[in-house]
């Protein structure tokens, strides 16, 4: 894929700031972009990640606040009737389909050249803590703060891959 890590974070976070605005009425604060010099990222209540391209692939992981994702998962299930034995589940499945989207959609963006990029089905991952790096992979984050907490979006890249 020949794109930069961050165009690529900077067409991700457009999309999850619009999404949040306009899908779930969540409106973004302030935005913190850069490039982290760590060996571990730390993890909120809820993560979800895909891949991106073929290889070597890219990484897009998008982890949120518990007051976060329950807001967005409110408002995005406000018309089913879910049991409470049920509602864990079902907010995973939110997180695995707002990543899903934005990534999706931001990606569709990047093909310009008519290129198609893959995309792996989202994994959804919850009581992590962290999530260790080698010292091949560079990471790029955006922290998008809101009034409900917070959400970060990392790209975790090989550092051939990573152009700023």
């Amino acid at each position: 894929m020949s794109i930069s890590i961050k165009h690529l974070m900077d067409i991700i976070s457009k999309r999850a700031v619009s999404f949040l605005n306009d899908e779930t009425r969540i409106i973004v604060d302030r935005q913190d972009i850069k490039l982290l010099e760590i060996n571990r990222l730390e993890l909120n209540y809820l993560t979800s990640l895909v891949t991106v391209g073929t290889s070597p692939h890219i990484f897009v992981i998008f982890s949120y606040e518990k007051k976060l994702i329950e807001k967005i998962f409110e408002v995005y299930t406000e018309e089913l009737d879910i049991i409470p034995e049920e509602r864990l589940e079902y907010m995973e499945e939110t997180a695995g389909d707002v990543l899903n989207i934005i990534v999706g959609n931001a990606i569709a963006k990047c093909q310009n050249d008519g290129t198609a990029i893959s995309l792996s089905p989202p994994i959804v991952i919850s009581s992590a803590e962290s999530i260790a790096k080698s010292r091949t992979v560079k990471f790029f984050i955006n922290n998008l703060n809101t009034i409900h907490g917070n959400m970060s979006i990392f790209c975790v890249c090989p550092n051939e891959l990573f152009e700023v």
